[in-house]
C-alpha cells in the first residue's frame, strides 16, 4: 500500500497570520517609533482587505445560490460549472441586457400612463333615458324688436326738432341690435343719446319696452300628454346675440323669472320623462308674429331652437335647430351621459384635467361647466374693457348695465363672444397649439349631451283643432307646432376612469418583466431572501 504523504503546508498546520499579530508588537521586535508606525499601518491594511474579502465572498456565495435556485430566465447558466467560462460570460451579458431592456420598457410604460391619466369608454349602450334629465328647451324669435311697439314708442317719445318717426325706429334698431351698427356713423348714437336723455330713459328701459314678449307667442303647452299653463313651464331669459328668449326646464342662474304667484309650482330640479315618443315629451303651439317683424336675424319667419343641459347657458355652443313658420316639427333627442368614477375624483385636478360641477364657484351661473366658465370669462373681459355688461346679457345684479354711451365699446368688443381665444390677435390659421385652456376653464368630468334630429311637415291648424269644441280655429298661417321628445328608451352611457390603476399597472409591469425575464412576486421574494434571511439563518445555524 502506498504511503500517503501529508503536505507540509497543509492549511490547518499554517498558523493564522491575522489573528496572532500582537506578538509582533513586543518591544524586543520594535526598537523604534518608525517600526511601530509601520506595523500599525500594515495591521489596518490587512484588516480592510480581510473585511472586503469577507463581504465579497459572502456576496458571491449568496449570489451563486440565488442564480442556481431562482426562476429568472438565464441566471442559472451564469454559475453552472459544466459550462466553460466563455459560455458563462455570454449568459451574463444576456441577462444584463434583459435587465436593461425590462427597466427601459417599464419606464416607457410609466411615462405613457402619466401622459394619459384618464380615458373615456362606453360603459353601456342600453342606459335607461329616465335616468337622464330632460334637456332645457330655449326658443328665440328671429325678430329682436317689435314693430308695433317701436312705432307706438316713436310717436310717443320726445325728440329733437326735424326728427321723424322713421328716424327713431332706425335708431332703435342700431342701439339695440348691434349688427346694424357696424357701418353706422355717430349721428344715430348722438340722436339716441339725446332722445333717451329727454325722456329720462336708459338703454335697458328701451330694451324692455321694445323687445317682443316671447310668452305672448306661446299659445298652448302640453307636457307629458297633459295641458299645462305655459307661464308655469317657460320663463324669459336674455342671451347675447339671440335677444330675449323663452326657456323650459332651465336652472342655470341662481334666481328664476317665473311669476311670483306660481313660483311654488316650479320644481327644484330638472324634469324627467319615463317614456319615448312625442306624447311623452313637450308639445307647444307658437306664433312668430310675422307681421310684427322689424329687426330680424334671419330672412325668414320662425325661431331658433336651442337644446342644452338644464344648468348650461344657452349660446352658440348648444344644439341648434331652425323652426320655420307654418310647419309641424318633430325634434328627436338622443341623449348621451358621461360620468366619472371615484378614482377620477381622487386624482389631482392637474392630472385628470377636468372639473366636477361643485369644484369651482361661478359668479353668475349656478353650477360649473366648461360652457358656463367660458361665458363668464367673456363677460369678465367685456367688463374689463367697457366697465359694464350689455343689456342683452344675464346679470345677477352685481354688474352695471351698459347705457347708450357704452354702445360703441360693446360693438368694438362684440367679437369676444364669437371666439374662444381672445388673447390672440391673429387669424385662426396662425393659431397652432395652446398649452392651457382659456381662463383656465377645464372640461367637464361629467356631463349630459343631447344630440337631436328634426323632421317637419306643413301644418294645417284647422286639422289640429278639428276635435275641439271651439268656435273657430286660429287663422294665422304662420303658426308652428313643435314636439320635443326622447326618441328611444335607451341611451349611451360613457365612463371616465383612470387609464391605469394600481391593479392594471401591476399587471402591465408584471407582464413586461415576465415576458423578458420571467419575473414574478416570488422571484422578488427570492432575491430579498438570499440577501437577508438566508445569511441570518446560516449565522444562527452554525
Amino acid at each position: 500500500m502506498a504511503i500517503k504523504h501529508k503536505p507540509i503546508f497543509a492549511i490547518k498546520n499554517v498558523a493564522p497570520y491575522g489573528n496572532k499579530f500582537e506578538h509582533y508588537l513586543n518591544p524586543s521586535f520594535a526598537s523604534s517609533t518608525t517600526s511601530m508606525a509601520y506595523l500599525n499601518k500594515s495591521s489596518n491594511g490587512l484588516k480592510r482587505r480581510s473585511t472586503a474579502h469577507t463581504v465579497k465572498s459572502w456576496f458571491m456565495e449568496n449570489f451563486s445560490n440565488f442564480c442556481n435556485t431562482t426562476s429568472l430566465h438565464g441566471f442559472n447558466y451564469i454559475t453552472r460549472m459544466d459550462l466553460s467560462s466563455k459560455e458563462r460570460f455570454f449568459w451574463l451579458i444576456i441577462t444584463i441586457i434583459a435587465i436593461i431592456v425590462s427597466i427601459s420598457l417599464v419606464i416607457v410604460s410609466y411615462v405613457w400612463n402619466s401622459a394619459t391619466p384618464t380615458v373615456t369608454v362606453i360603459e353601456s349602450s342600453h342606459y335607461p333615458t329616465w335616468n337622464i334629465p330632460f334637456p332645457a328647451v330655449t326658443l328665440c324669435n328671429f325678430n329682436k324688436i317689435s314693430k308695433t311697439k317701436a312705432v307706438n314708442m316713436a310717436s310717443a317719445l320726445k325728440r329733437p326738432a326735424n326728427t321723424t318717426d322713421e328716424d327713431l325706429v332706425k335708431m332703435f334698431n342700431i342701439v339695440m341690435y348691434y349688427s346694424f351698427a357696424f357701418n353706422e356713423s355717430g349721428s344715430n348714437m348722438k340722436l339716441a343719446r339725446e332722445v333717451l336723455k329727454m325722456n329720462n330713459m336708459t338703454l335697458n328701459d328701451l330694451s324692455r319696452t321694445l323687445t317682443p314678449n316671447c310668452m305672448d307667442m306661446i299659445s298652448r303647452c302640453i307636457w307629458k300628454g297633459t295641458n299645462t299653463r305655459c307661464d308655469g313651464l317657460f320663463q324669459r331669459i336674455k342671451s347675447m346675440g339671440l335677444g330675449e328668449c323663452c326657456t323650459f326646464n332651465y336652472f342655470g342662474v341662481q334666481k328664476h323669472n317665473f311669476p311670483e304667484k306660481i313660483a311654488y309650482l316650479v320644481p327644484q330640479r330638472p324634469y324627467r320623462v319615463t317614456g319615448c315618443g312625442y306624447p311623452t315629451g313637450l308639445s307647444i303651439l307658437i306664433n312668430p308674429f310675422a307681421y310684427d317683424y322689424s329687426a330680424a336675424s334671419f330672412s325668414s319667419y320662425g325661431f331658433r331652437l336651442l337644446i342644452h343641459d338644464s344648468y348650461t347657458i344657452p349660446d352658440e355652443n348648444a344644439e341648434t335647430k331652425i323652426i320655420s313658420a307654418a310647419r309641424e316639427s318633430f325634434v328627436h333627442i338622443n341623449p348621451e351621459s358621461t360620468y366619472a368614477t371615484n378614482d377620477i375624483y381622487n386624482l389631482a385636478i392637474k392630472e385628470r384635467n377636468c372639473l366636477f360641477p361643485n369644484e369651482r364657484k361661478l359668479s353668475i351661473m349656478q353650477r360649473y361647466s366648461f360652457t358656463n366658465c367660458m361665458w363668464e370669462c367673456r363677460v369678465k373681459l367685456i367688463m374689463k374693457n367697457c366697465g359694464c355688461l350689455p343689456h342683452s346679457l344675464a346679470n345677477n345684479g352685481s354688474f352695471p348695465v351698459c347705457d347708450i354711451d357704452d354702445v360703441q365699446c360693446v360693438i368694438k368688443n362684440r367679437v369676444v363672444f364669437t371666439r374662444s381665444l381672445n388673447d390672440y390677435n391673429v387669424t385662426l390659421s396662425l393659431v397652432k397649439t395652446t398649452t392651457t385652456f382659456p381662463c383656465n376653464c377645464l372640461p367637464d368630468c361629467q356631463s349630459n349631451n343631447y344630440m337631436s334630429e328634426i323632421t317637419m311637415g306643413r301644418l294645417n291648424v284647422r286639422l289640429l283643432f278639428q276635435n275641439e269644441e271651439i268656435e273657430r280655429a286660429p287663422d294665422d298661417k304662420n303658426n308652428i307646432l313643435l314636439h320635443i321628445f326622447f326618441s328611444d328608451l335607451m341611451s349611451t352611457r360613457y365612463r371616465k376612469e383612470v387609464y391605469q390603476n394600481w391593479l392594471s399597472a401591476l399587471a402591465s409591469f408584471g407582464g413586461l418583466l415576465g415576458l423578458i425575464m420571467g419575473f414574478s412576486i416570488v422571484t422578488a421574494f427570492e432575491f430579498v431572501y438570499f440577501l437577508t434571511f438566508r445569511p441570518i439563518f446560516n449565522y444562527y445555524n452554525l
